[in-house]
């Protein structure tokens, strides 16, 4: 089994321009794993946040009979944030791009890495 920083590394090493990437916990929004570019933000902050809409996103889609959420795009003027559930566990991927980063391809690779961050979970 690979370790869930190691799995990070290897994510990281596909996607440009990434802010932040965070592997957390949908209970209490505690990252077991992760990464910024800017040592000065609290991550805490904006992951408490996201999760939450996670959480939101899930209960939605579900009570709307609409599927299970897998993933969730957020645009602003300054990033695109993209949230993908972990499949069966209870965790989720968020990720925080600059403007210049490609969230089509950054989406499609967060996906391949679904399987690899579950496998790794503790």
């Amino acid at each position: 089994m690979a370790k869930i920083d190691d799995v990070m590394q290897e994510f990281l090493n596909n996607v440009d321009e990434v802010l932040m990437s965070m592997i957390v916990n949908m209970d209490d929004a505690i990252p077991i794993t992760g990464h910024t570019t800017d040592e000065s933000i609290d991550v805490s902050i904006p992951l408490a946040f996201l999760t939450e809409v996670a959480r939101k996103a899930m209960s939605a889609t579900e009570n709307a009979s609409l599927g299970n959420c897998e993933d969730i795009l957020l645009t602003t003027n300054e990033y695109f944030i993209i949230v993908r559930i972990i499949e069966n566990s209870n965790y989720a991927h968020i990720v925080v791009l600059t403007r210049k980063g490609n969230w089509g391809v950054t989406k499609i690779i967060m996906g391949k890495f679904s399987s690899k961050f579950k496998e790794a979970l503790p």
